[in-house]
């Protein structure tokens, strides 16, 4: 143990790191780091999970080690710079050049020892001689980063996050400590990890001017140039400009909160700015559960949101203002980061993607142990030590709690849902021409298993998109729009997309026609925890109807076998049930629409389908389907009548 202490102080310029004083504390920071990598090789060998967006960037790697480019459209094409994080491409590629397909699973590789560093200079930031935090404290930031579900997710799903945290969270520590040459490699790796760490470096050259102006600019500058420059020149030359195309994509394809009617009065950007903190942010430092991507689903929720995220929110806030006091004055940049950050996302971004989140959980932690720290320091040394190792045991113990569960949920997603989406891509693969295009959300398993066209949305790597949404104003940009403009030639939407969101529209209906449907069964629907996150057991493809002959009738290919007598309406109606009995009306109506256009004489479908337009406040919708129950049935619905007040 004493050899690798040794080690890490000698080899990454940690300060006392090796110190007599610092041995316990060293100690359990490396338990902790082997108890991180421990987790993220049990995740992988559990559930290997992959997150859609991986096989974004992983295509393009794949394409330059098969001699097509650095690119994710088709060859003969120009490159095009589809991805935003250039390691999230530079590390898969190291591994494709080794055999092709090997980078997804090299980045997975490489965020093990990536989440052992990101413990080691947690604990390193936290007994640096200028924070001196409580040993408990210091463990608590240092426990969450190794143990929280989505610090291990993404990176262990093929993203780049763990490795994004990593380099912020370093950087953090040569900050504080003002070691410039490292602090340059750090800063020169943040901007080619998130384009948007451009913040953070001008947080630290504020720091450097008013610290050590001479070194900063002899040093810390130059270095951070040095490593990145370069592939500012790369993609000027080869792609034709340095900023990549999925940034100009969502900055013209997503709508802005802003825009809507009285969003820029008082209560308009409060109740904006509770919602995204309180929903989307805050609710990352409570026990959560995010992986099917669309809703978390929160642990000891009260009132649809996380106490534990709110009182942790809290504690963050404390620390923020304590970082102003002399005692706390070193940690100002952190402090500077998560604020920057924090108006940021909420006034800035449209949507905040969830690995985004994961760096700037990171400084929240810290700032919650800063508060934590100064809440106890009023009981007196006696009393503190043991009050902040019960603070630190229970809020590391909650995510620890959860794992096993979450784990193996991964673990459904991988085995029931993955497979939906991965055929769907493969039948694009063998029935497209390259000639052809498909259009949707979705890009990521569609691109990669395609390997086709895609027209996706906002356009990450469609050029055909961005000049679409470049000709036509902000109010008429959505995917509907797109699709109805640009035609593809096949499509491939979700059930909730076209029932509910595009809401069967004219277009659709009459110029394409269904080929084949991707279906979670129901039985196996059932199986999977908190699936009312998910928009993604129910896909279809679509085709565009040839001139002058009638549309072919469906064809259903499976990712595997379907239950004996199974039937696709049951299917779609055990869905909407699910999504009722969860209090969401909105997606259930979605199921119950498609159900009675498919099977027009199920009366169960159309009672329920009435039911969950009035639960989601669709009165005339609502009206109106209990009237054709009426005609087609001859069936009055007490309830339901009762409830409309006819």
């Amino acid at each position: 143990m004493k050899w690798i202490v040794r080690v890490l102080a000698r080899r990454l310029a940690l300060d006392e790191f090796d110190a007599p004083e610092n041995q316990a504390a060293v100690r359990a920071g490396l338990a902790l780091a082997g108890l991180a990598m421990l987790l993220r090789i049990v995740f992988w060998a559990v559930a290997n999970r992959y997150w859609e967006d991986a096989f974004i960037t992983c295509l393009h790697s794949e394409n330059f080690a098969s001699g097509l480019g650095l690119t994710h459209v088709r060859p003969g094409e120009p490159p095009l710079h589809g991805f935003t994080s250039p390691l999230s491409v530079l590390v898969p590629l190291v591994g494709d050049m080794i055999r092709v397909g090997f980078g997804l699973e090299f980045i997975k590789l490489v965020s093990i020892p990536a989440a052992a560093l990101t413990v080691v200079y947690t604990v390193a930031l936290g007994i640096h001689p200028s924070v001196r935090l409580s040993t408990p404290l210091t463990l608590m930031v240092a426990g969450v980063l190794a143990v929280e579900h989505h610090q291990i997710l993404f990176g262990m799903a093929g993203m780049e996050t763990q490795i994004a945290t990593l380099i912020l969270v370093m950087s953090f520590y040569y900050t504080v400590a003002w070691k410039p040459l490292p602090l340059g490699i750090s800063l020169g790796l943040c901007m080619l990890v998130r384009p948007d760490f451009a913040f953070w470096t001008v947080i630290v050259g504020l720091h450097g001017l008013l610290h050590d102006p001479k070194r900063l600019f002899k040093v810390v500058v130059p270095v951070a140039l040095a490593l990145y420059l370069p592939w500012i020149v790369f993609t000027t030359l080869y792609y034709g400009s340095p900023v990549p195309n999925t940034i100009i994509a969502k900055g013209l394809g997503y709508s802005k909160w802003y825009t809507t009617p009285d969003a820029l009065s008082p209560a308009g950007v409060a109740g904006h700015a509770w919602r995204v903190l309180s929903s989307s942010l805050l609710v990352m430092l409570g026990p959560t559960f995010c992986g099917h991507g669309a809703f978390p689903h929160i642990f000891l929720a009260v009132g649809g949101h996380s106490p534990v995220g709110l009182a942790a929110g809290a504690l963050a806030l404390a620390g923020a203002a304590l970082c102003a006091t002399r005692r706390w004055r070193p940690l100002w940049p952190v402090a500077g980061f998560a604020a920057v950050y924090t108006l940021y996302y909420v006034f800035l971004v449209p949507i905040i993607f969830l690995w985004y989140k994961m760096p700037y959980v990171a400084s929240l932690s810290f700032l919650v142990a800063v508060g934590t720290h100064a809440v106890t320091g009023w009981m007196g040394r006696r009393a503190a030590f043991p009050a902040r190792t019960a603070v630190a045991l229970a809020w590391v113990g909650l995510f620890c709690v959860i794992l096993p569960w979450t784990f193996l949920t991964e673990r459904q997603i991988d085995r029931e849902i993955g497979p939906l989406r991965r055929e769907a891509g493969l039948y694009l693969r063998r029935h497209m021409a390259p000639d052809e295009a498909v259009g949707g959300e979705s890009l990521g398993y569609t691109g990669y298993y395609s390997r086709g066209n895609v027209y996706d949305w906002p356009g990450l790597s469609s050029r055909k998109v961005v000049e679409w949404s470049r000709s036509v104003p902000q109010t008429e940009r959505s995917m509907e729009n797109m699709l109805k403009s640009l035609r593809p030639e096949y499509l491939l939407l979700r059930d909730v997309e076209v029932l509910y969101t595009m809401k069967m529209p004219a277009w659709l209906t009459g110029g394409y026609h269904p080929v084949a449907a991707f279906v979670l069964p129901p039985d196996r629907a059932r199986a999977i925890r908190w699936l009312e996150g998910s928009i993604d057991t129910a896909f279809r493809i679509y085709r565009k109807n040839p001139p002058g002959e009638a549309p072919p009738a469906l064809e259903v290919e499976w990712p595997s076998d379907p239950p004996e007598g199974f039937r696709f309406t049951s299917t779609l109606y055990a869905m909407g049930m699910h999504y009722a009995q969860r209090k969401m009306p909105g997606l259930a109506a979605a199921q119950f629409r498609r159900v009675v256009e498919l099977a027009p004489d199920a009366l169960e479908a159309w009672r329920q389908l009435a039911a969950a337009y009035l639960n989601s406040g669709q009165r005339d919708l609502a009206r109106s389907t209990v009237q054709e129950l009426q005609r087609r049935f001859g069936v009055k619905d007490p309830v339901l009548l009762r409830a409309l007040g006819d």
